[in-house]
């Protein structure tokens, strides 16, 4: 594949009296040698001009020649033998008695052919490559860190790598991290081509009145890129100790920026009051032609028809065939009507400069009338308020990018450091505090983790944090989960039994295969008996209670549906239900109560209160389950009934940082499960608790769940089905 590379260069034009600075990307003029790339060096030098200047050239001068006159085929070998005769040169002049440079050079050579890099590094120079809104430091560890500097050894340590298409590379001498950190560098770059990027930078350091910057942004594109976008042959060079643009940008810029907007903001209300002119104009016209007519006398017929049209004409008048068509008549029409066209365009030029004249006179009557002149202010006052109201909102619009990414920058640096003191602190055993840093470094990357730039990261450190933390709480998270069944209406109940998934909606009940498939359609409640709320498994049979406070039995093996038979006239209001031998229970969570009806020949009995003590509230309360005693969710807690009297009981230990159960929906237990799981929709989780209400384990589910309200779990099975809007999913215990 081929490669081009678009780059910018940051620079001074005059020379800086305490130092030697240069930037370059430079190619052979040999077009033999364009297969052998372009050289990049970056050279400061931190004595006074003289006599450090012919040294940095020296460098540079010798780095170009020697590399270009390299033999081998292979570019690695070129560039270290050319690296090779610069440290011979500065051993050279050393050994010559100039020292000064000696620990005080900083720089950078580097070759890029095609899709590969070479660079060398000494001093403090930097360079850093940005691929995909990420940043690597491509100099690190390059240096001679703490080593007495030798001439020999100057460039001697060297990094290679390949770039890939839209890659961009930064070099910079010291100066450039001293006034900008490395993130708002990677937001400037990663959003804008190179020249916008160094223009964006020497705005930044014109403002603080910096000049001892250098820099060189490099962009890597392939061909299918170059088609996207054009690509500038020369480089663009902006100069520190220059105005950054000319009048001609700075002319551009203004309209682009102030009256550009204005005019199309204009041409918008003049086609509209045009359109509207054009078409009361026709109408008028219209109607002044049809009075025009009116008022015209009857015209004489003339002897037209008669010599012309009628069979009986006069013999001596010629006929057609024998009229002869002068050809100065066509050349007459023709001219004519030149004539009249330009007329027409110097009438309307003439009208345009008419209205002109009459505007600007009526405008300077305005300023010079004493009765009208405060008009004449009020309204050159709008109109610099509208200019200024728009060009503040083009400002704004074009910062807030710049803004936004900033924050989110800063956004994520925060999750990072708390993410980073998390693992420090799971080092030291302090498990606590791992965990609140572990959830303000999640909630800090949950705000960004969609966000152009930084989302990437955000979503890395996600990952990071949430594998820390669940292992922290004892938690089997779930990403994503696949439907085995859904219906198109949403789910109120669900049942599993005999391999059959059943999803009750609100007037129907569909039955599939929990191994996947689409539902059929096997029951619906009849008419005028309201609509499906909840129900229970009994037997081979599904009791459902419906709104108007009735139950229908549901038999699996035949697919029919009736009421429930009873011995009483009617249900209970109810929230929830649950089952346990032979007899169903109902909760009415308004009135705290717990309704017992008895199975008997197939027939339920009347009711029979269970809470019996005045003192005992359970108002308010969410599910029920019962596996002999029973079990009451209430503001997430549980209470716990023994043959009607309550328990020394509660739910213990659930982990931190999420202790609380935000929305408790439905609590799960029966006489064949050893545990009680109760479905928390607020934190979107099945937690899991022994019959004694310590806490075992808890299963996160995905983010994508924002409507659950129900689930059915099977010990036998080590499987937990849980419906989130119109879909059962299946999760492994």
């Amino acid at each position: 594949m081929e490669y081009e590379i678009q780059y910018a260069r940051l620079a001074t034009t005059e020379k800086l009296p305490d130092r030697f600075l240069n930037a370059q990307v430079k190619s052979s003029s040999d077009l033999a040698k364009s297969s052998m790339g372009k050289v990049i060096s970056l050279i400061e030098i931190l004595t006074p001009w003289f006599p450090t200047a012919q040294i940095g050239q020296t460098i540079i001068n010798i780095f170009f020649q020697k590399y270009y006159e390299g033999g081998s085929t292979s570019d690695l070998v070129n560039f270290e033998e050319a690296l090779k005769k610069v440290n011979e040169s500065l051993a050279q002049i050393t050994q010559n008695g100039e020292t000064d440079w000696i620990g005080n050079l900083n720089g950078i050579l580097g070759v890029i052919v095609e899709n590969k890099l070479h660079i060398a590094q000494t001093g403090k120079a930097e360079a850093y490559i940005f691929r995909d809104g990420k940043v690597n430091h491509l100099t690190f560890g390059l240096a001679q860190n703490g080593a007495e500097p030798h001439p020999l050894k100057t460039f001697s340590n060297i990094t290679s790598g390949e770039l890939k298409s839209l890659d961009k590379i930064l070099i910079g001498n010291p100066e450039l991290y001293q006034h900008l950190s490395i993130e708002n560098i990677r937001q400037i770059i990663t959003l804008n081509t190179p020249d916008e990027a160094i223009l964006q930078i020497a705005r930044i350091l014109k403002k603080k009145r910096v000049n001892t910057v250098n820099v060189l942004i490099i962009n890597l594109l392939s061909i299918e890129e170059l088609a996207k976008q054009p690509v500038e042959d020369e480089e663009e060079t902006v100069y520190l100790d220059r105005p950054l643009e000319s009048i001609w940008a700075g002319a551009a810029r203004v309209w682009n920026e102030i009256f550009s907007p204005i005019l199309k903001f204009l041409g918008k209300g003049s086609k509209k009051v045009g359109g509207q002119t054009v078409s009361f104009t026709k109408n008028y016209l219209a109607k002044l032609s049809e009075k025009k007519k009116a008022q015209e006398p009857l015209r004489k017929k003339d002897l037209f028809d008669k010599e012309f049209m009628q069979e009986n004409r006069e013999e001596g008048l010629l006929k057609d065939e024998e009229i002869q068509y002068s050809p100065e008549l066509n050349v007459h029409y023709y001219e004519e009507k030149k004539k009249a066209d330009e007329n027409k365009f110097s009438k309307f030029l003439n009208t345009i400069w008419r209205n002109f004249k009459k505007a600007f006179n009526f405008i300077i009557g305005l300023a010079k009338n004493r009765k009208t002149r405060a008009y004449f202010f009020i309204g050159l006052a709008i109109i610099i308020l509208i200019i200024l109201g728009l060009f503040i909102n083009a400002r704004r619009h074009r910062n807030q990018t710049q803004f936004n990414l900033t924050g989110a920058q800063s956004i994520l640096k925060d999750a990072e450091s708390a993410n980073d003191q998390a693992k420090a602190a799971i080092l030291s055993n302090d498990t606590e505090k791992a965990k609140q840093l572990l959830a303000e470094a999640i909630s800090k990357a949950q705000q960004i983790e969609n966000f152009p730039v930084v989302g990437q990261d955000a979503k890395n450190l996600l990952a990071s944090a949430y594998a820390d933390l669940d292992k922290l709480t004892s938690t089997t998270r779930f990403s994503s989960l696949n439907p085995l069944i859904s219906i198109d209406d949403n789910v109120v109940a669900s049942f599993v039994a005999n391999n059959q998934g059943y999803l009750i909606s609100k007037s129907d009940i569909y039955r599939g295969l929990i191994s996947g498939g689409k539902p059929e359609k096997v029951a619906s409640v009849p008419k005028n008996s309201g609509d499906f709320q909840f129900g229970v498994v009994m037997g081979k049979n599904i009791f459902l209670y419906t709104s108007s406070q009735k139950i229908f039995e549901y038999a699996t093996d035949t697919g029919k549906i009736d009421l429930a038979k009873t011995n009483f006239d009617k249900w209970e209001t109810a929230n929830a239900c649950a089952s346990y031998g032979g007899n169903i229970y109902l909760l009415d969570g308004i009135i705290g109560q717990i309704y017992k009806h008895a199975l008997s020949s197939d027939t339920f009995g009347a009711s029979v209160t269970y809470i019996n003590s005045p003192s005992i509230d359970i108002k308010n309360s969410d599910s029920l389950a019962i596996d002999g005693d029973v079990y009451v969710l209430k503001d997430s807690d549980v209470l716990k009934f023994t043959k009607g009297k309550l328990q020394d009981f509660g739910l213990k230990d659930t982990p931190t940082p999420w202790s609380k159960i935000e929305k408790p929906i439905k609590i799960y237990t029966d006489g064949d499960t050893p545990s009680l799981y109760v479905l928390d929709g607020g934190q979107k989780r099945i937690l899991e608790y022994d019959k004694d209400g310590h806490f075992i384990h808890q299963y996160a589910l995905p983010d994508s769940f924002q409507d659950l309200h129900d689930f059915v779990v099977s010990p036998k099975a080590k499987k937990i089905w849980v419906v989130n809007k119109n879909a059962l999913y299946e999760i492994n215990i």
